[in-house]
């Protein structure tokens, strides 16, 4: 057996291929990957591992970007199953080499071109620069002398007055009502627009550095201030305020001081990171740690009100945003019975306003409590209403129960509006100008005991 050498200089000849065909060809595997990523890739499945949930809302565009995404994915998957391009470990590598340092020079684009908008804890008055006083919060500059009895006003954006001018809003009306009884007083803002006891006590401590308070009156909201405390986050808003906490029946926080800048990392694409998916997920965190809420009803042997219903329909003031399933909601602190996450904020709001009274007194001032009663319930007997197929039992006696509880050993009292037509608008609850004087008229007559004289 004869074995035919090579031509002298001439090197071995190696069929075409031959070096190609020994990798596999990755194209099937590939492609059923790209498949079942596409498959799935669902809004759900995404939202209960890396991303929060809600950030996919159905119909929105977030939802049809991913939709468009996964059709590709699915699409991709199938060519590459039908078709089966050579595709080897090589142009894997190769790809995911180009991938790799396209990813960093986008990243070093960002980091250099970019910088996040700022995400603050909490937030203080939308208003004009210019209906702003020291601390950011819409009223007039805090100017007083040493004769003057001073009052800060604590509260939300019933407080903030946005749809009264300067000189109609609670504390010029207040402070106005007071000097026509024979006092010398001065009369400050502390609130804003979904503010609860928790940022009005912060507020309240950061006042207390430069000035001073003989009285601190808090005009409660009872439909909002619970789930203001409760959660860490507003309902129309996914970025963070100060929240306190109860641990075994003793205050602790706030989590952030108003006004910390959040997701703060130096890293751009750390810090989009955390804005897109950190905060929201910490806010659900930060449900899942409260008691029980309340508990519906699915089914009704009595007549049943729809009107919760009609206004989801329409969303009629934004009733859409009413999580009355976790009671993030305005109509929670009226559900009967009382649930263990309606106590515990009942418990939390107490817990608050000790601490602002205690504040007031530590700086030689007291602390009074009031609020209006706009007479929303149609009937004092309790009432069933529907919504989304479940059913809600709504009582005013629960409601006046949970608010005598949170207000036992307080100087708190209740005023009710006697002004007809008292709404800024029809859906707007917030008090209009005949509505305003005549709760700060009243609110000024019962403030008067506390009140020295006008010194002659």
């Amino acid at each position: 057996m004869s074995t035919q050498e090579p031509a002298a200089g001439r090197p071995p000849v190696v069929a075409a291929g031959a070096g190609a065909r020994q990798r596999r060809n990755l194209a099937v595997p590939l492609g059923l990957v790209l498949i079942v990523a596409g498959l799935l890739a669902s809004a759900g499945i995404l939202q209960h591992t890396l991303l929060p949930d809600g950030m996919i809302l159905s119909g929105s565009r977030k939802a049809l970007a991913l939709g468009l995404v996964r059709i590709m994915l699915v699409v991709c998957g199938g060519v590459l199953l039908w078709k089966r391009p050579r595709i080897t470990s090589v142009h894997l590598a190769a790809f995911s080499i180009l991938g790799g340092f396209t990813f960093l020079f986008a990243t070093v684009v960002l980091q250099v071109a970019y910088k996040p908008p700022q995400v603050l804890a909490g937030w203080r008055s939308f208003a004009p620069p210019a209906e702003r006083n020291e601390f950011g919060f819409r009223g007039r500059p805090i100017k007083y002398g040493p004769d003057d009895f001073v009052i800060v006003l604590l509260g939300d954006s019933q407080v903030e007055g946005m749809a009264l001018k300067m000189d109609q809003m609670p504390e010029a009306r207040l402070e106005s009502h007071l000097n026509e009884l024979g006092k010398k007083v001065k009369v400050f803002s502390l609130g804003a627009g979904g503010y609860g006891q928790d940022q009005e006590l912060l507020a309240l401590e950061e006042y207390f550095k430069k000035y001073r308070a003989d009285l601190v009156v808090i005009w409660q909201t009872p439909w909002n201030d619970v789930w203001n405390n409760v959660f860490n986050t507003h309902m129309f808003s996914p970025n963070p305020k100060p929240t306190f906490w109860l641990e075994n029946g003793s205050l602790r926080g706030p989590t952030e001081g108003l006004g910390q800048p959040m997701a703060t990392s130096r890293f751009v694409l750390s810090a989009i990171w955390q804005r897109v998916v950190g905060l929201p997920k910490r806010d659900q965190t930060w449900e899942k740690n409260l008691p029980e809420p309340y508990v519906a009803l699915d089914h009704s042997d009595g007549p049943v009100k729809t009107e919760w219903q009609e206004r989801w329909k329409s969303n009629r003031g934004r009733m859409r945003d009413e999580n009355l399933a976790s009671e993030k909601s305005h109509m929670a602190i009226m559900l009967s019975p009382r649930s263990k996450r309606m106590q515990y904020g009942l418990d939390l709001t107490r817990a608050l306003q000790q601490r602002i009274q205690e504040s007031a007194q530590t700086h030689g001032g007291k602390m009074a409590i009031f609020q209006v009663d706009e007479k929303t319930f149609d009937s004092d007997a309790d009432e069933i209403y529907v919504l989304n197929g479940k059913y809600f039992r709504v009582s005013k006696r629960q409601f006046e129960e949970n608010w005598q509880y949170v207000n036992q050993g307080f100087t708190a009292q209740v005023f009710p509006v006697t002004v007809k037509d008292w709404r800024v608008a029809p859906d707007d609850g917030h008090l209009n100008q005949a509505a305003n004087d005549q709760i700060m008229s009243d609110l000024a007559r019962w403030l008067q005991q506390q009140i020295p004289e006008k010194k002659p």
